[in-house]
């Protein structure tokens, strides 16, 4: 599949100016990192380019000049992790206070998490060198309310000073991996600038392209909740500038803080609740304001090894949803001993046919381990189901869905003939 010509004209750019900074011609690297930052005035990553060239060249004023551009100018045009980038760049101290606009408790502070910006159009066509022309200056400062950063937000300016040591810099070639697919996990990733793609490898087809994140994603997330080896590989889709976070650094900050470890949870917690219901079969098809509501109104619950979730025979007045844990499901028959049926993990609904009927459940469901599970109450589904009847009809479908499958494995019709 071709390239759009501008896309390869930047890379092109971008590669010739790499080049020749390995290759110490420092003049031609520079010059072309201007030559980008024309074409992109507000892309963080050219500028931070530039500034690395500046300090191979032992250029520290100019370095330093365009670092202080990029922070303040970062700042005012609403781009508060490149500006971040800028502030570590520097050694800045106190974080907190030039962020405290984008942190937690400023009124200016849009609320909730955002959602995943969509990847930027590409640049237009790159102007011809022109090494005498003042490059851009950044645009004025943002008038209404700031869009928060991801995680850091959740902060206040105290905890963001005592995770700064925890927060680094990386700068990524087109193509780079960040991460690979099977590593351990031993930091979360906020995407700067530019974008990453994500890549899972498939026995069958080799490496499948899952989706890119673009600045003001999170990725790694996972790593900090499951403590799981990564799912994906993570790798530049262009050049881009992306703040790591160490997970030891910041479980030691949570350990301290407790402000932090709360934010931590409450985030992670969203953040894999809100993906499970993008994608889960049961809420997928839904509106976006019928899966905010939804997301509202689950409880989060931990819960130990061998605990009973559903009892069967009894009553079962609640819809749950593995967030991270497995669980078991169980059924006894004519006095025997109960037998494993199934095992659901991660994204599995269940409890939705007794919810929907009131009929006693069919079977029970324990913790295989230890886990974290939301639940949705009877009466938090009474509301909704009023609200938005589109959950009800959706619960209803996969509930007939969910009869007819454990038909088929029970091989008992007359069990469920009060479920009809």
């Amino acid at each position: 599949m071709s390239t759009a010509p501008q896309e390869d004209e930047v890379t092109s750019i971008a590669a010739a100016a790499r080049q020749a900074t390995q290759q110490g011609d420092l003049a031609a690297a520079a010059l072309g990192w201007r030559r980008l930052i024309r074409a992109e005035p507000d892309a963080a990553r050219w500028r931070l380019r530039l500034i690395d060239v500046l300090g191979q060249a032992d250029d520290a004023a100019a370095a330093e000049t365009e670092r202080w551009a990029l922070l303040e100018g970062a700042l005012a045009s609403g781009a508060p992790l490149a500006a971040l980038l800028a502030a570590l760049d520097l050694g800045l101290e106190g974080l907190g206070a030039t962020f405290e606009p984008y942190l937690a408790g400023s009124a200016r502070l849009t609320r909730g998490l955002p959602p995943r910006p969509p990847v930027p159009p590409l640049p237009a066509r790159v102007p011809p060198d022109d090494p005498g022309e003042p490059l851009p200056s950044w645009p004025g400062p943002v008038a209404g309310p700031l869009a928060p950063m991801p995680l850091l937000s959740l902060l206040d300016a105290s905890a963001l000073d005592l995770l700064a040591p925890a927060l680094s810099r990386v700068s990524l070639a087109a193509g780079q991996v960040l991460v690979r697919e099977g590593a351990g996990g031993d930091a979360l990733f906020l995407v700067a600038d530019g974008a990453l793609e994500v890549v899972k490898d498939d026995p069958d087809r080799g490496p499948v392209l899952l989706g890119r994140v673009a600045g003001g994603g999170v990725l790694g997330e996972m790593a900090l909740v499951l403590g799981r080896p990564r799912a994906a590989t993570l790798r530049a889709a262009g050049e881009a500038e992306v703040v790591r976070i160490g997970l030891d650094a910041l479980r030691e900050v949570a350990a301290r803080h407790p402000a932090v470890a709360t934010v931590l949870e409450d985030f992670t917690r969203q953040r894999l609740l809100a993906t499970l219901v993008d994608t889960s079969p049961l809420f997928r098809e839904l509106s976006p304001a019928a899966r905010h509501a939804l997301l509202g109104r689950f409880e989060a619950r931990e819960v130990p090894a061998g605990a009973v979730l559903v009892d069967q025979g009894q009553a079962n007045a609640s819809l749950w949803l593995v967030v991270d844990g497995e669980v078991e499901v169980h059924r006894a028959e004519g006095g025997a001993e109960p037998v494993l049926v199934a095992r659901l993990g991660t994204g599995a609904v269940f409890g939705e046919i007794t919810l929907l009927t009131g009929q006693p459940a069919t079977a029970t469901v324990r913790s295989a381990r230890e886990g974290r599970l939301d639940v949705l109450s009877a009466e938090a589904f009474a509301v909704l189901r009023a609200a938005y009847p589109e959950i009800a009809v959706r619960l209803e479908q996969l509930g007939a869905d969910r009869v007819a499958e454990n038909r088929f494995i029970f091989e008992d019709d007359a069990f469920f003939e009060d479920a009809d």
